[in-house]
């Protein structure tokens, strides 16, 4: 007879707890922007260092991204 969980199950319990706090900070009405820079806050917490900085570089790319776009637009008119 087994006592405890599963890891699986572990991993479940823990993204029901993970979409409740996705849930909670949506309900404040947050922008894109907000999400992206919650995103890179959290990265910022990560133990992985390699993974923080994976995810660090994804949102300042995306940043630069979206500064040229507007960049773009500005120089169109």
């Amino acid at each position: 007879m087994e006592y405890g969980t599963t890891q699986f199950e572990d991993e479940v319990s823990q993204t029901i707890k993970c979409r409740e706090i996705v849930r909670e900070v949506l309900d404040f009405g947050v922008s894109d922007f907000q999400k992206i820079k919650i995103i890179e806050l959290l990265a910022l917490e990560l133990e992985s260092r390699t993974q923080m900085l994976k995810i660090v570089d994804v949102v300042k790319n995306l940043h630069s991204t979206e500064i040229e776009e507007k960049q773009k637009l500005i120089t169109l008119d």
